[in-house]
């Protein structure tokens, strides 16, 4: 299988291949540095295009130059190439379709903050039309030439006891040597209605805790039965579970404790056309992640 890192014509921002060595060093998958360059639609008749094709085949190289220094001395098996395409995102696909690609790693948008995930153009047709998941990295995201994953976490909620979720995250772990954690998020209005007392809303706190807590707890067990035969192993023995609160979403995932090695693994749900789109939650989660994202189908 192999990890397809897209980049855009001349692009500076080296976290998609940081994110894209750190994961292939941990999978020991083969690599392919893909730049597109949009080809003009319809052709100029008049070739007046050609300058401007030229132009974006040069950013495309410096791209994947720049893409060579980094992984140019690691062990990793990798190739570069240059695509044309009427766009970023069908080239990508159709780069995707042609060979084995057990995922897709992309960088964040320039609009995003540093540090932080913002889903771009690029990535949102991805999410919408790949099926194989979508790996984005934090703007600035840089990892050492050694680093590997350690650890995936899987954000679960109410819905996801019976998504698969944890089972998809779960073998995305094992693939990559990674251990396993669950984490969930409860966030508080800093405001209590009128007329509720002051422990009230930490009693509804507490009792959804607990019961998110019996919903994880039956899903982990069933997954680590799964994976190991019903015998310790493994899996079974690095699952652990983190719940994480705060008044907003960013304090909530912020009350978890990250490390540079985590990758954060979120669930993304089909509509009715068939596309896959990321929920209100998920995507406030998205957006708060201090860590790489994995974006995964539910069943």
């Amino acid at each position: 299988m192999t990890i397809l890192i897209g980049l855009g014509p001349g692009q500076k921002d080296d976290a998609a291949v940081q994110l894209g060595g750190m994961l292939a060093r941990s999978s020991a998958e083969d690599v392919v540095v893909v730049s597109v360059v949009q080809a003009p639609w319809p052709p100029n008749p008049y070739r007046g295009d050609k300058e401007y094709l030229a132009y974006q085949q040069e950013s495309a190289e410096l791209a994947l130059r720049r893409a060579r220094e980094h992984l140019g001395d690691s062990p990793l098996g990798a190739e570069y190439v240059v695509r044309t395409a009427e766009s970023a995102p069908a080239g990508l696909l159709a780069e995707v379709a042609e060979r084995r690609c057990s995922s897709v790693v992309v960088g964040s948008s320039t609009m995003g903050l540093l540090g932080h995930v913002m889903l771009g153009g690029v990535a949102e047709r991805l999410l919408h039309s790949a099926e194989v998941p979508i790996i984005v990295a934090p703007r600035g995201f840089h990892a050492g030439r050694a680093t590997t994953i350690s650890r995936i976490s899987v954000a679960f909620g109410r819905a996801d006891h019976d998504s698969g979720l944890v089972s998809r995250a779960a073998s995305v772990a094992w693939n990559l040597g990674a251990s396993l954690r669950v984490v969930c998020f409860a966030v508080r209005s800093m405001v209590m209605a009128a007329g509720v007392e002051e422990g009230a809303e930490q009693l509804v706190v507490d009792e959804w805790m607990q019961r998110l807590q019996h919903d994880i707890a039956r899903t982990v067990a069933s997954v680590a039965d799964s994976s190991s035969g019903g015998q310790e192993g493994p899996l079974a023995t690095q699952i652990e579970t983190v719940l994480g609160q705060g008044t907003s979403w960013s304090a909530a995932i912020h009350d978890v404790p990250w490390t540079g090695r985590d990758l954060l693994a979120v669930g993304v749900s089909s509509g009715p056309l068939g596309r896959l789109f990321l929920g209100s939650h998920a995507a406030k989660i998205v957006r708060s992640s201090p860590v790489p994202v994995m974006l995964l189908s539910r069943a």
